[in-house]
């Protein structure tokens, strides 16, 4: 019983992590980073650094995910992070069926079973990296 304490904690936080992924160049970490909604609100000069996408489940928050993309553009030694998109999908449905039979009588048998549909879906959060000139 022990064991399955244990666990727990690792699920939770399994299911509680967003997921990115960037493609792009990198640069010495900064300890500030701008955050924009479009490119036209960047004032500077800059460079496009690379991309990014963080995806997450129901139970992750955007806020949570936004977080994310915000250290990491701080490892990756970005100036700027442009939000890009926010859009939600449906990843997919999980089916559970359950059946038993029983016999009534030698010779005889009755089956009853069920099932239910579970339907997933996940988050995205899109965005630039800018490096300024």
């Amino acid at each position: 019983m022990k064991r399955a304490f244990v666990w727990i904690p690792v699920l939770v936080l399994t299911v509680s992590c967003a997921h990115v992924d960037y493609v792009g160049k990198s640069y010495p970490p900064t300890t500030r980073v701008d955050l924009f909604f479009t490119e036209e609100e960047v004032t500077q000069p800059y460079e496009l650094m690379g991309k990014i996408i963080a995806t997450g489940g129901e139970g992750v928050s955007t806020e949570k995910m936004q977080d994310q993309i915000m250290e990491k553009a701080q490892k990756k030694g970005a100036d700027a992070v442009v939000i890009t998109g926010l859009d939600r999908y449906k990843s997919g449905e999980q089916t559970n069926y359950s059946e038993t039979t029983k016999e009534k009588k030698p010779g005889t048998t009755t089956t009853t079973g069920g099932s239910s549909t579970e339907s997933k879906s996940e988050k995205e959060i899109t965005a630039l990296f800018l490096k300024y000139k």
